[in-house]
């Protein structure tokens, strides 16, 4: 199936990605990897006015290993099975990723990208 038209915006910032969403969320979806949201679009199980593509967006990418460690969401499930840094210092994440699907979706799918779609949220999470 073909999904419904909708505008679509390739942020370039973080703040211009929140302002579009703040704009019309009811009528708005992130993209991120496109894995759960391409299929449901197909199927006309969403159809959202705009659609907002976060995939330029570098502050939302990549592993930081200091005092804190910060995961960005659209840092790749394969990242996190390349990274020695962040198997040394939270092993768990490593094994979680070597679990995750199978090598394409972990080359495509991003850690962040389920989560703007509520029905693969885990229970008790907003």
């Amino acid at each position: 199936m073909i999904p419904a038209s909708f505008d679509y915006v390739r942020a370039t910032s973080l703040s211009q990605a929140i302002g579009l969403l703040q704009d019309d969320p009811d009528n708005t979806k992130l993209l991120a990897g496109g894995h759960t949201l391409i299929p449901t679009l197909k199927l006309r199980l969403a159809s959202p006015t705009l659609l907002v593509d976060l995939g330029s967006i570098d502050e939302l990418r990549g592993i930081d290993i200091g005092d804190h460690i910060r995961i960005g969401a659209l840092t790749r499930h394969a990242e996190l099975l390349a990274s020695e840094k962040l198997r040394e210092a939270l092993p768990i994440f490593h094994q979680a990723a070597s679990m995750i699907a199978d090598p394409q979706v972990r080359n495509r799918g991003t850690i962040g990208g389920r989560w703007p779609t509520p029905t693969h949220r885990p229970t008790g999470l907003p």
